[in-house]
């Protein structure tokens, strides 16, 4: 009996917190939606939904105001969670609690927020609707902006700090204004101008903190280490405001030391080559950063940091201190993933990361395709060893080199070979996703065995007989990388480009000559908390000449070979999907004679070509009832690989492909601990005959002169599955 009584005692406070509050139909506050009266909600009512309503537009995106506020609504796909979940791991939807006390804090919430992005006068309402069959609530938030407020001008003043005693008229008070130095007038009057910029825009809380913190940075990086910055007046007319900065510069400084602190394995003189500023310079708090940054990028160094000393005096001179925390100097890690055309494979390394001093690296790799696990017959099997030196600044900071022999192992759809050699580089890097590298290899190349793009009746003739030519590559390389991507692996924002140049020489040592232009690119962004977009795209361009050029007279098919490594191919798992690895363009049956004298083939092997022009868009997605690190992509691929004139085709003319091909899909992308997991289906929009049939029944009907185009096509070609572990977008 007592429980009943306090329980409905706790019932009529939670009814009269309803009339206090506002939630209860009141004049002139909220509504209440056509229904049962709101006197009947009470502390076991739930939110079954949570919807948004903006009369004047709002400059907030949703995704944004869900996070300031504490009621929830039960989520996305509710209809689909309470169809399934009946089945495991399916969760029934969750209905939040609805708190009339929560609710009126969320208006104050969204009040504050909307005044903080310029917009005074927001008003910010609600609406309550209670369905009594399930005593849940449906609560949409009115938010009606009103007028932003935006900057009609922009004034700074100059002062020398505040004074620091009675003999400058007091302890705190304001400093005289000063005259900026004739040395930064031009680049003064420059910073006026962007601050004028800003008029016009919203006069919102993160706009003041940039004026500001652009104020601070323009002294603090010309000599003023302690200045301080502030909005010391806003002139409000209307939806107009006038906005006075002021900036408190100090003493101009120059550097009068550079402490660096911490160093154990390392010397002074290779940390200080790092750092961008010297003792004599202007004080430049941009370049002290730059300097951390720098030395963090050595790879000995675990933590670095730079700043001024404490509790120097503000003078013309300044002390700029660097701490480090070193790390081993040894380290050993590794990788394993598996993709479906290439079956389980890996990497491992060992680095010396400060080897014979220098803050030099020594990088012993290697890394592996076993085929193991593959699904497709055009698998990979590899393995790789090098030794890589690297060299931290090479003439400048800026530039670093590297060196180091190779060896490579394959057996493919290609070829089965051996390749060895030695490459130098040299690496022009201003921003992690800005650099430049000019690299040269010199290598040897023999290749045991290959496929030729000379018609099936001649290869059969042919019988056992290998084709095994041997060549000598010089190799010239220049690549960059230009961009803004957040992540290369799981991007959600930005893009980036990376080109690359590719020439060999000198002719007489070089046995492969060609001139190879490419770019690829990739962008991404979120479009909202759930759904995100991804661009990537490929183009290319070979000119085969001299020693590679069949029309100058060589070989056609010791050309061919010589440009296995370098000629274009599409398809695959991280390409135009809807196809097999390199698989989209031109391809031959890789063909044999058994027993019987009966023509067999078990995989296509692709004809590559001299041109290339690849595209994809892909749509991210939430995952149905799983956490945001699991998701669902829908993607749309097209691409064309063909060689201009008949050089480089296939032997036989139903092989060849030289139209776009297009292919739709989607899939799943499983979160783990070694990376994302996922498990794809393309399906090929328009494809051509030899892409409906198996090797072997393409190969018979050749050699046969039947056209392919009068066989039964087999339609589960069409569809293709893409599995891998390890690899994003």
């Amino acid at each position: 009996m007592r429980t009943d009584v306090t329980r409905q005692a706790r019932i009529a406070l939670f009814v009269l917190a309803l009339g206090v509050l506002g939630v209860l139909p009141q004049a002139g506050h909220a509504q209440q939606s056509d229904g049962p009266s709101l006197f009947l909600v009470d502390t076991d009512t739930r939110i079954q939904k949570l919807r948004w309503s903006f009369p004047s537009g709002s400059a907030l995106p949703t995704s944004r105001l869900e996070t300031q506020i504490a009621l929830r609504g039960p989520g996305s796909l509710v209809w689909a969670k309470r169809a399934f979940d009946f089945i495991p791991f399916v969760p029934s939807p969750d209905y939040a609690p609805f708190s009339p006390v929560v609710l009126q804090r969320d208006v104050v919430r969204l009040r504050r927020l909307y005044r903080n992005a310029g917009f005074p006068s927001v008003a910010v309402d609600y609406d309550v609707a209670l369905d009594t069959t399930v005593n849940r609530v449906a609560v949409t938030m009115i938010v009606d902006q009103g007028e932003p407020l935006t900057i009609d001008t922009v004034a700074i003043s100059v002062t020398n700090g505040p004074t620091d005693g009675p003999g400058d008229g007091g302890g705190g008070t304001a400093g005289r204004a000063i005259e900026i130095p004739d040395d930064l007038r031009q680049e003064w009057e420059s910073f006026r101008s962007t601050l004028a910029a800003a008029e016009g825009r919203r006069f919102s809380q993160e706009e003041r903190s940039r004026l500001v913190q652009e104020t601070r940075n323009w002294f603090s990086d010309r000599g003023y280490p302690w200045v301080e910055a502030s909005l010391v007046r806003a002139d409000t007319s209307g939806t107009r405001v006038s906005v006075a900065l002021e900036a408190r510069a100090g003493a101009r400084a120059r550097v009068g030391e550079v402490r660096i602190e911490g160093n154990e394995r390392l010397e002074p003189p290779v940390l200080r080559r790092e750092i961008p500023i010297r003792i004599g310079d202007w004080y430049s708090a941009r370049r002290v950063s730059e300097g951390q940054r720098e030395l963090f990028e050595l790879d000995l160094i675990r933590r670095a940091l730079g700043d001024l000393v404490e509790s120097q005096p503000q003078d013309t001179s300044v002390v700029v201190r660097y701490r480090l925390n070193e790390g081993r100097p040894r380290l050993i890690w590794g990788r394993v993933g598996w993709r479906s055309e290439s079956g389980v494979g890996g990497e491992a390394h060992w680095q010396h990361r400060n080897f014979y001093g220098g803050a030099r690296t020594l990088t012993l790799s290697s890394n592996f395709e076993s085929g193991w696990g593959a699904l497709e017959a055009t698998n990979t099997r590899s393995v790789g060893l090098s030794a890589l030196v690297r060299q931290p600044y090479l003439f400048q900071r800026t530039i670093s080199g590297t060196f180091g022999p190779f060896a490579r192992f394959r057996d493919d759809f290609r070829d089965r070979s051996l390749l060895y050699g030695v490459e130098t580089s040299a690496i022009y890097r201003v921003r992690p996703l800005e650099t430049v590298t000019a690299q040269h290899e010199l290598s040897r190349l023999r290749v045991d065995d290959t496929y030729q793009l000379t018609p099936l009746s001649e290869v059969i003739a042919q019988g056992d007989s290998v084709f095994a030519p041997i060549f000598v590559k010089s190799i010239f390389r220049l690549r960059g990388a230009y961009g803004t991507l957040d992540d290369r692996i799981n991007p959600n924002s930005g893009y980036l480009l990376e080109p690359s140049l590719e020439v060999t020489g000198p002719s007489g040592i070089s046995d492969v000559e060609f001139f190879r232009i490419s770019i690829q690119g990739m962008a991404a962004r979120r479009l909202n908390s759930d759904f995100t977009l991804y661009l990537r795209g490929t183009a290319g361009r070979l000119f085969p000449f001299g020693e590679s050029d069949p029309e100058s007279g060589v070989s056609r098919t010791r050309a061919i070979v010589g440009l296995r490594d370098v000629m274009f191919t599409a398809g695959g798992t991280s390409d135009v999907r809807g196809w097999a690895n390199g698989l989209m363009g031109s391809k031959i049956p890789d063909v044999d004679v058994d027993g019987n004298g009966v023509v067999v083939a078990d995989r296509f092997v692709p004809a590559g070509g001299l041109v290339r022009l690849t595209g994809t868009t892909e749509l991210g997605m939430p995952f149905p009832f799983l956490s945001d690190s699991h998701r669902t992509y829908a993607f749309f691929d097209a691409g064309r690989v063909w060689s201009p004139g008949e050089t480089f085709d296939p032997g036989d003319p139903e092989l060849r492909r030289e139209s776009w091909a297009y292919a739709v899909g989607g899939g799943f992308e499983f979160g783990t601990l070694v990376g994302p997991i996922r498990i794809g289906v393309g399906y090929k929009l328009n494809p051509i005959a030899v892409d409906l049939l198996s090797p072997g029944v393409v190969a018979r009907a050749i050699v046969d002169g039947v056209p392919l185009d009068q066989l039964e096509p087999q339609s589960y070609r069409r569809w293709h599955l893409h599995l891998s572990i390890g690899r994003g977008f």
